[in-house]
């Protein structure tokens, strides 16, 4: 940081975290926090950490391969990648109608996330014009980029096309490789912003000859539908099970016989609708997303043939709406700003670990969808769904992805008493390290006006009495790891100047609460804190000498 830049910290009150740090308080605490860490209750996946890539065609801009490559640097992509495969860049047409496929710009889009250490969701969609029973159905992004909506003229051209590239991606990338991959069939089909009239009866028949190509090519690819949208199937599932009665004892259009290849159910859900609360609802929850995921488990498990099938969210988030921003009627978009977004991830992601251990409904993965870049922003912090803003400030919810990144691989037993409340926590650890994640998750305050909670957290060690240990305590809320509150306090400028914009960009990392410091392992019965409304800490504890 600038001395220039430190000066205008200093002036607005906006102090580095490390010059003013608000620690552990001296006040007794309502909320107990009680984690031991000699009782391990399994092992830890990273479930929360895959993203979508939107819109696709950018990710071989400059932009995009940066996007990417943030993903990867706060952790926040540690699992998938998911992607349009879209066909219409790829058609080739010769003078005598015959069609083949350049699949070139997919591989260079494909080699990129592999690089990252992630896999692959490819989702099949648009239809090239010159399959389209409806070549006029196209649809134009904020961006400029079209895509066709419409059902084949030939349903053996789709199953061709589907053939093909899977074909493609295997000889490409190899077996080994590409059977980690999962394949959807399209997106949405029931808005007719995606699919045609919304036809679903339709849309089960491009199902068909979508898995007829890809099993038929290869067997050992998961594959799986109908990822609808989600407000829509929250107030009206009767298009999902439309798809589980299809698959499980429907007629199939492209092989004949009963039923159709699925290997997961993709879903959509969001905490709200369109920038703000979902039906009935002025906020988004994290509740009612989990009402949904839920409800689709049991939907699903009334079909004896698909008790138990794995479900991908591949698509979740705050809200929908990826441009709906902040406005008088969409007040709520700003969560998508602040450090609330950090509490819904953080919080969220201890219900469905608090699930799992109680009765595992078989979801497999989880897609955060951040699409609001197809519009360009006029200017910073606008509430649209995305993970930066137009100058490259981050925003909280990343640093909630750095501070999940530092988890350990090992969950142990972690409680609040009393239960129920706002405040939650789980705890991890390995052999020299334990970490502890505390969450005080208020749906109805977005503006963060809720009253802070003292807590108390009384950690049983692994290590024994005496031992040395090393505590280091982050913090995401309102004054800290929090690049939305130094872009307010410098007035919230249309256009920063490059000076306010180092401002900004000082604030945006995950910061420390206090200075990291060690401690005698008894200190660890009665760790005290205030934690403020919508505010995410994370304390880990490490061994001395590990």
């Amino acid at each position: 940081m600038t001395i220039q830049a430190r000066c205008l910290l200093l002036a607005l009150g906006l102090a580095p975290a490390l010059l003013a740090p608000v620690g552990f308080s001296q006040t007794g605490g309502r909320v107990q926090v009680n984690v031991d860490a000699t009782r391990t209750q399994g092992k830890l996946e990273p479930f929360w950490a895959s993203q979508i890539i939107h819109p696709t065609e950018a990710l071989l801009t400059d932009w995009g391969k940066g996007f990417l490559q943030m993903l990867k640097e706060t952790g926040a992509a540690r699992q998938h990648v998911r992607i349009y495969n879209q066909p219409e860049t790829a058609i080739r047409v010769a003078a005598d109608g015959t069609v083949t496929y350049d699949w070139g710009r997919f591989d260079e889009m494909a080699g990129l996330i592999l690089a990252t250490g992630n896999k692959l969701k490819v989702v099949f969609f648009s239809m090239p014009p010159a399959l389209a029973a409806y070549p006029e159905a196209m649809k134009t992004r904020p961006n400029g980029a079209r895509f066709c909506i419409s059902p084949p003229k030939d349903y053996r051209q789709w199953e061709a096309l589907c053939a093909d590239f899977t074909r493609h991606v295997v000889a490409k990338f190899g077996m080994d490789e590409v059977r980690q991959w999962s394949f959807t069939c399209w997106n949405e089909p029931d808005l007719s912003g995606f699919w045609l009239k919304a036809d679903m009866p339709e849309y089960l028949k491009l199902y068909d000859y979508f898995a007829k190509g890809v099993k038929g090519a290869c067997p050992e690819i998961p594959i799986g539908g109908p990822a609808l949208s989600s407000t829509k199937t929250y107030s009206d599932p009767k298009q999902f099970q439309l798809f589980l009665e299809h698959v499980a004892g429907g007629t199939n259009s492209a092989a004949g016989g009963v039923g159709a290849p699925v290997d997961f159910l993709g879903v959509h859900t969001y905490g709200g609708s369109g920038g703000g609360g979902g039906p009935g609802r002025k906020f988004p929850d994290v509740a009612y997303m989990l009402e949904q995921q839920l409800r689709y488990a049991d939907l699903r498990d009334a079909y004896p043939k698909l008790k138990g099938l794995p479900i991908h969210v591949e698509e979740w988030g705050e809200t929908s709406g990826g441009t709906a921003g902040v406005s008088a009627k969409k007040p709520a978009a700003d969560v998508r700003n602040s450090e609330y977004g950090a509490a819904f991830l953080t919080a969220w992601v201890e219900r469905h670990i608090r699930m799992r251990q109680e009765s595992d409904r078989h979801f497999a993965s989880f897609t955060f969808c951040a699409s609001g870049y197809e519009k360009p922003p006029e200017h910073d912090f606008m509430g649209y769904r995305t993970l930066d803003t137009k100058n490259g400030f981050r925003k909280p919810i990343l640093n909630a992805y750095t501070l999940l990144n530092k988890l350990a691989p090992e969950l142990v037993k972690a409680e609040t008493v009393p239960p129920g409340g706002p405040v939650s926590a789980f705890a991890t650890r390995d052999g020299g390290r334990v970490t502890v994640v505390l969450t005080n998750y208020q749906h109805d305050r977005i503006d963060g006006s809720g009253a802070p909670a003292p807590v108390t957290v009384t950690i049983v060690s692994p290590w024994g009495a005496g031992t040395r240990v090393t505590l280091s305590h982050w913090r995401i809320d309102a004054r800290h790891s929090n690049a939305y509150t130094a872009f307010k306090a410098i007035g919230s400028p249309a256009n920063p100047t490059p000076e306010q914009i180092a401002v900004v960009k000082s604030r945006m990392g995950l910061e420390l609460l206090e200075p990291v410091r060690q401690v005698d392992s008894s200190a660890l019965a009665a760790l005290s804190l205030d934690l403020p409304c919508n505010a995410v800490s994370l304390i880990e504890l490490v061994k001395v000498g590990e």
